[in-house]
């Protein structure tokens, strides 16, 4: 791949929606968040397999392929488009970039295994939904359990954009995190 090529897959953002979701839901709401923080960048929001809430998290991955993502691309998922994210970064493609949010370290047959250079994951351990299955994080990844951080990331995107660009630019996280708990605190 040449610097150029390289350069347009490294500008490229991959938002992943979760099991039921769609690309017109929460992951429309974070790239428009996103997108004034990011100019050049080129995002895209597939639809996926787990939109149908019938279809096993093994079943999404094995289709993941077919979107045929670029080398070094940043990969966003939501819930469980964060797990099969991270679970494809660790199988075939560690040159991608995941940022998982609300994610579980595994559902159904998935389950991400092995800690990734260039894997963060933002969550909560009392997230109702994948309240017991975030315990392994911290082993698998850069990992911020964020008590504020609820499944709905909606009431969320402003921070999350906020996390997702700081971690694009390489910003120390411990120190975004304490500031945007700040911001909260004092409004």
């Amino acid at each position: 791949m040449c610097d150029d090529e390289l350069m347009a897959a490294s500008s490229q953002i991959y938002l992943l929606h979760g099991k039921g979701g769609r690309p017109t839901g929460s992951v429309l709401q974070l790239e428009e968040q996103l997108r004034p923080s990011l100019p050049g960048f080129e995002f895209h929001r597939p639809s996926l397999a787990h939109g149908d809430p019938e279809v096993l998290a093994e079943d999404s991955l094995a289709r993941l392929p077919e979107l045929q993502i670029p080398q070094s691309a940043f990969v966003v998922g939501v819930s469980l488009g964060g797990l099969v994210a991270a679970k494809l970064q660790e199988s075939s493609r560690p040159d991608l970039r995941v940022i998982c949010i609300s994610s579980p370290t595994w559902a159904d047959g998935v389950r991400v295994e092995r800690k990734m250079p260039n894997r963060v994951a933002f969550y909560s351990s009392h997230d109702d939904v994948i309240q017991g299955r975030t315990a392994d994080w911290p082993k698998l990844a850069e990992a911020y359990d964020l008590s504020w951080l609820t499944h709905d990331t909606d009431l969320h995107k402003d921070r999350l954009a906020k996390l997702i660009v700081a971690w694009i630019d390489g910003e120390n996280l411990a120190y975004v995190i304490k500031a945007l708990q700040i911001t909260r605190a004092a409004r």
